[in-house]
């Protein structure tokens, strides 16, 4: 793979280029790093760079369990037996048992081997989390001797975090997506409707009062308030589409899920129909949330009714298959 480098942001904090932004503050020969990459073959080439510049990993700040942010956890880990790593609490089981996160894609039951092996979805290794970032809130936790700043942001997942180092510099994990994921992918993952939005506008207060933001996918963002708005107006273009569809005729979940795919041109392959499906399932639940459909169960099948004004109607049979 490419060698990967370090950008400096400001002082002690950098991120490493490439496609994703690993965030680094490096202090006194420490490095803390903010995720640690997809795999151990990213995290090896991290460990590289920063050897070659004196600089050994003390601790890792995952913001949230996907595979992509932890799945250079455990090379890490073994290499280095005292690193810390750090997790809100709802994150750790995710990070330390590789099979919770394929099971959640799969209702809580078996989960399929492509899943399994998807590294963007499921760390390949397991780590130990040492430090559980408790109560979900935020706060400030001092890491090697730094003080940094925990942010609350959930929506992508619900234990998800930014953080802000010492020197102000926001790391925002998967909050936002850089404009090359938002162009590639119609259908923005955020399994929290309502906590999305209200992550955004958490974000657009403390945006002016950082130096600089850095987002996983994208790296740094000169301009994160319109990208902001671009992901607001996608989320409310989706839902409209949904309703949309609903108000043709009843549709079950998976309906739906095929509606959308092929409206957006999604791929038809198991990990794209799993990337699609979740968040029309929570698209479903930010309606039920906001009183516009009724959930009910008549004769083994699952009905969601329309209660506003427009008299929309979706049905879920219970016993479809999800493939």
């Amino acid at each position: 793979m490419a060698k990967i480098n370090l950008i400096q942001v400001k002082e002690n904090s950098f991120y490493c280029d490439g496609i994703f932004s690993i965030g680094v503050y490096i202090k006194d020969k420490m490095a803390v790093l903010i995720d640690s990459g997809i795999s151990k073959d990213v995290a090896k080439e991290i460990d590289k760079t920063l050897t070659q510049a004196h600089v050994q990993v003390t601790a890792i700040i995952n913001t949230h369990c996907h595979g992509d942010h932890c799945g250079g956890n455990a090379f890490f880990q073994q290499k280095y037996p005292q690193v810390k790593i750090f997790c809100t609490e709802t994150e750790r089981p995710f990070i330390e048992d590789p099979l919770m996160a394929p099971i959640c894609f799969c209702g809580g039951a078996a989960a399929f081997e492509e899943l399994k092996k998807c590294k963007p979805i499921t760390p390949q290794q397991a780590s130990k989390v040492t430090d559980i970032i408790t109560p979900y809130q935020d706060q400030k936790i001092i890491i090697c001797g730094e003080i940094f700043e925990i942010i609350t942001l959930p929506g992508h997942t619900r234990g998800m975090i930014a953080i802000k180092t010492p020197d102000n510099v926001l790391y925002c994990g998967d909050a936002i997506f850089g404009e090359d994921t938002f162009r590639k992918y119609p259908i923005l993952y955020y399994t929290f409707i309502n906590d999305t939005l209200n992550s955004f506008k958490k974000l657009r207060a403390l945006i002016p009062s950082v130096d600089a933001s850095i987002i996983y996918h994208g790296g740094r963002i000169s301009n994160l308030i319109a990208l902001i708005d671009d992901h607001e107006q996608r989320i409310l273009e989706t839902k409209n589409m949904i309703l949309s569809m609903l108000h043709e005729c009843p549709l079950s979940l998976e309906e739906i899920t095929a509606k959308v795919m092929r409206a957006s041109n999604i791929p038809d392959d198991l990990i794209s129909y799993m990337l699609t499906k979740v968040p029309m399932q929570a698209y479903m639940a930010e309606l039920e949330r906001e009183k516009r459909v009724e959930i009910q169960v008549t004769g083994g099948i699952n009905r969601a009714h329309i209660i506003d004004k427009t008299h929309l109607h979706v049905t879920h049979h219970a016993k479809s298959v999800i493939l």
